[in-house]
């Protein structure tokens, strides 16, 4: 039986104090797969909703699955280096599968019928943690230790970002994942339209404001 707890003790020992890369937050990779860890599981209950039989091989793969980012070729690394830490916490095969997950979590151009269905929904909790709120607090994070501007984060997110967006969407496994991104997406648009006003020195939605300050009721 996979001993979980002892398993989430290790990924903490190896990431919860390190950064992937210098600019990032403390433990970014570990919270990340905290993160991943959680999206994974309601994917699962949302997609196969009868079949937890691999949920524990899901988690323990979402919190390592980036052990080796900021390396190259991190997801082959990554399942090397877990290899080595799971020793009496599982299985052989349960080692296997989990590091089978991780070596290929990040290629999104193989072909994806080669994939199980235990990849597909791991990429794509992967996936759809790195958007919606979360893509402010990277550039947010990433805007001062590289010398840019308000204005040059601004022109990024109103811009720049969404120039991928229908390839990240195109990217993912599932018709629900596709749902939950374009809501992110959403958000993050509704967030980049207010920010570029405020950063310009301009007030959100100032008709619905000045109705408000006059007593006025709102349409």
């Amino acid at each position: 039986m996979m001993e979980l707890d002892k398993i989430k003790l290790i990924a903490a020992e190896q990431m919860k104090d390190k950064r992937s890369h210098s600019w990032k937050e403390r433990g970014n990779k570990y919270y990340h797969g905290e993160r991943v860890a959680k999206l994974v599981i309601t994917l699962r209950k949302l997609i196969f909703p009868d079949d937890c039989s691999h949920d524990d091989i899901l988690t323990a793969a979402a919190w390592f699955h980036d052990i080796a980012n900021g390396g190259n070729n991190h997801g082959t690394a990554g399942a090397e280096l877990a290899r080595t830490l799971f020793g009496g916490c599982c299985s052989q095969a349960e080692i296997d599968e989990i590091c089978g997950i991780i070596a290929v979590h990040d290629d999104r151009q193989c072909d994806h019928t080669d994939l199980s269905d235990w990849v597909k929904i791991h990429q794509d909790a992967d996936h759809l943690d790195h958007f919606g709120t979360f893509d402010i607090w990277m550039n947010f994070l990433y805007a001062v230790p590289h010398d840019e501007t308000i204005n040059d984060v601004s022109n990024y997110l109103v811009i720049e970002r969404p120039l991928d967006f229908s390839r990240y969407r195109d990217e993912l496994n599932f018709e629900v994942s596709r749902a939950i991104y374009d809501d992110k997406v959403e958000f993050l648009k509704n967030f980049t339209a207010r920010f570029a006003m405020e950063s310009d020195g301009e007030i959100w939605d100032m008709d619905e404001i000045i109705k408000g300050a006059n007593g006025e009721d709102s349409v």
